[in-house]
């Protein structure tokens, strides 16, 4: 994102004598876009720290000079890129969020929002509908763009899964973890890590499997996590279970759906059992802008893509409780707009 400003600016945005338009309609767009394209066409895998001539990262990401130089001009703007002349190198940002060296790059994330940014074509539709026109997202995806939701929620998940785990009040006793919809896992296998006594069973579909499989092996969790694939929404869950998660779950669901599952959970728990809801929360950052942003942008990708919405603390209360839960709690995350609500039977 853009996040230098000079204080002249700053005065003109703020007094919005510089409209706001001229960012939030065109700049934002056309650069989120600059971003999945240098990962696409590999211009960035020419970068390192050192700095290189524009011809020599054209030639060897098989682009043009002058397409090669305007994308990273627009990386520079983001600052991922430092600009000398006709050279470029990378930030030290750019390096750690770009980089296939890096361990903590974020290119899955980048590439599965290119993805969906191609379906907003029809968004139009949608709000006219007041629903997706087509069906669920989930159900069109191929295997390469399995791949991509897959890693870019493990892009995610790796920025907040020990923050999230410390929020989890694990009950005295608990043996059994059910994960719904987990994916890759890395909640699950952190909980048991800190749990030796926690089994722990990642519900989601068949075609994540491969990715869950990857993180157990390299985490050595094996003999903690292991992998169910089934569709949780159809089939039974099993019973004599202590904690279910349902990390970026309920946003994909109706109202009525919701009330559906958790009355499902709720059977599954023991007396005493906790079902774990990690989300965008709306309302959750107060007057907070860039919360407001997370959660709303998400409730209309949601609709437009699977028919979800993002819901309240009030609202997430009113199809627990009337599953049975007795008790609610709500717990933010670092991440603007995001929050642990913890259920208890």
């Amino acid at each position: 994102m853009i996040y230098k400003f000079s204080l002249i600016e700053k005065i003109l945005l703020s007094s919005d004598i510089i409209p706001h338009p001229f960012t939030d309609a065109s700049s934002a767009v056309g650069l989120g876009f600059a971003l999945g394209t240098s990962i696409k066409l590999k211009i960035v895998d020419q970068l390192t720290m050192e700095y290189k001539d524009v011809d020599t990262i054209a030639q060897a990401a098989n682009v043009s000079a002058i397409g090669a130089e305007l994308i990273l001009d627009c990386l520079d703007a983001l600052g991922y890129v430092q600009k000398k002349e006709h050279q470029y190198a990378f930030t030290k940002r750019g390096f750690k969020c770009l980089s296939e060296q890096s361990p903590q790059n974020f290119r899955y994330f980048i590439l599965f929002c290119d993805y969906l940014y191609k379906g907003y074509l029809n968004l139009d539709e949608t709000i006219r509908l007041g629903k997706r026109p087509k069906s669920n997202m989930l159900e069109e995806m191929t295997d390469y763009e399995w791949e991509l939701f897959s890693r870019a929620m493990i892009d995610i998940s790796r920025t907040n899964y020990k923050e999230v785990v410390g929020k989890i009040p694990v009950p005295q006793n608990a043996h059994q973890l059910l994960d719904l919809g987990g994916s890759h896992g890395l909640y699950s296998i952190e909980l048991c890590n800190r749990n030796p006594t926690l089994k722990a069973t990642i519900v989601d579909l068949p075609p994540v499997k491969k990715y869950a499989d990857e993180c157990i092996s390299h985490h050595h969790a094996g003999k903690s996590v292991t992998f169910l694939p089934t569709d949780f929404m159809k089939d039974e869950l099993p019973n004599n279970i202590d904690i279910v998660l349902g990390f970026n779950i309920i946003h994909g669901l109706n109202a009525s759906e919701n009330e559906a599952l958790a009355h499902k959970v709720y059977q599954s728990l023991n007396n005493g059992g906790i079902y774990v809801i990690l989300d965008q929360i709306k309302g959750i950052g107060g007057q907070s802008q860039m919360s407001k942003a997370t959660t709303s942008y998400m409730a209309l990708n949601l609709l437009h893509q699977a028919g979800g919405k993002t819901y309240s603390k009030s609202e997430v209360d009113a199809f627990t409780q009337k599953a049975g839960f007795r008790k609610t709690v709500l717990k933010k995350l670092n991440a603007p707009g995001f929050g642990v609500i913890i259920c208890t039977k």
